[in-house]
């Protein structure tokens, strides 16, 4: 696990996760354009329905999430509208984005009068190749994580004992994995890693990015506070009218106010830090015993379903791209999508734990599989049945300068 890919000068982050799905888009939409040009396409067209599809793939991807998740994540938001836009802390789930971006791309291409169906074909490889890439973010931000990974077994003595599978993986401490497993009492975590301060109905564990916050981002809020104190002291002194004081004067309310918003946010950790430490008990704990504290307490070994379901989106791209050239009908790649993609998609949320069961003892995205593969078996019989091989929008694209 690995949220943050680096931190830049300013103190301004960049996370994994954005970082991966800018590689998978840039990626797809390129190999697109690619594929586009081969057939005699409009690559400048699979251009602007890329982009199309970015904007209103995320849109959908935060609707879908956030309609799920109302109640438990949503609905109590002081501002809620707030809440719903900011997706700095991810929530996002890519059959809400993929079913936003089809439509988006579907009504664009029946209003500027372009083949839905040749150009869908043409981006079909690409959506897998993007969300195999997306599910590589999702390992490093922890997030869309399987269930505990061991078979319970007897050996011939009939003693009982666990067998963990080689290829499972722990996460780290505070992670979503970790976080849910406590919470359901599966493992436990020491008494100093608790929060129970002020303002908390439950208690909480201490996030592990305040223990691993550097210590100049940690403390210097308080140390600027301080500085500037002692800045506005020394001007008082010397003339306590002068514009100087009274400019430090503002300064100082500032720089208060950022303190206490910035402490605020590390209660957890100032809570724990009330402890005695370990080591001398007549003194108060540090932060990096916590932080070896937190080190030593990992999640229960658990399914890498996101490493699973990336190399099931690149498997798919793959043969979606194979199919591509050797399809003799327009819209059949694009329909295989809706077709191969949902069944996998059902056998890994059976294996995942972050999604609940609150549709008829089915997750959302089980649900929507099914009603996309029905609807896909639907759409091949439309596409063999009723329409032709070819779209009668599907007219070679000629350059101005060949034209």
């Amino acid at each position: 696990m690995h949220p943050d890919l680096l931190t830049l000068p300013g103190g301004l982050g960049i996370k994994t996760y954005g970082f991966f799905m800018m590689v998978g888009f840039l990626s797809a939409v390129w190999m697109s354009m690619k594929r586009a040009t081969r057939v005699k396409a409009d690559p400048d067209v699979v251009l602007d329905l890329g982009f199309l599809a970015l904007l209103f793939g995320v849109g959908g991807a935060r609707v879908f999430y956030v309609a799920h998740y109302w109640q438990t994540q949503f609905a109590d938001r002081p501002n809620k509208l707030l809440a719903i836009v900011d997706i700095t802390q991810g929530g996002l789930e890519f059959l809400g984005g993929f079913l936003g971006a089809f439509f988006a791309i579907a009504v664009y291409s029946f209003i500027k009068k372009i083949s839905v169906r040749m150009y869908m074909d043409i981006l079909a490889p690409g959506v897998m190749w993007g969300l195999a890439f997306g599910r590589l973010g999702c390992y490093f931000n922890g997030c869309c994580f399987g269930g505990i990974c061991d078979v319970d077994h007897r050996d011939q003595a009939g003693a009982a004992s666990s067998v963990v599978h080689r290829w499972a993986v722990q996460f780290p401490f505070a992670s979503p994995a970790h976080r849910q497993q406590w919470e359901e009492r599966e493992v436990t975590v020491p008494a100093e890693l608790i929060s129970t301060h002020a303002g908390q109905f439950y208690p909480t564990i201490v996030p592990n990015g305040d223990l691993q916050m550097p210590v100049e981002q940690r403390d210097g809020p308080a140390t600027n506070y301080r500085d500037a104190t002692d800045a506005l002291k020394t001007a008082k002194e010397a003339d306590p009218s002068s514009e100087e004081t009274k400019r430090l004067e503002l300064v100082v309310e500032k720089m208060k106010t950022l303190m206490l918003e910035h402490e605020r946010k590390l209660a957890a950790l100032r809570l724990a830090q009330r402890y005695p430490s370990p080591v001398n008990p007549k003194r108060r704990i540090s932060v990096s015993e916590l932080s070896d504290i937190a080190n030593a307490n990992r999640s229960l070994p658990v399914h890498p379903t996101q490493l699973y379901s990336s190399i099931h989106a690149f498997i798919l791209s793959g043969v979606l791209s194979a199919m591509f050239y050797v399809r003799k009908r327009h819209g059949v790649v694009i329909a295989s999508i809706f077709l191969f993609y949902p069944l996998p998609r059902v056998l890994l949320e059976s294996i995942r734990a972050d999604n609940p069961l609150d549709v008829g003892g089915l997750t959302i995205s089980q649900s929507v599989s099914i009603v996309m593969f029905v609807g896909a078996v639907i759409a091949m019989l439309i596409l063999y049945k009723c329409l032709p091989e070819r779209s009668p929008l599907a007219v070679p694209f000629v350059p101005e300068e060949e034209a």
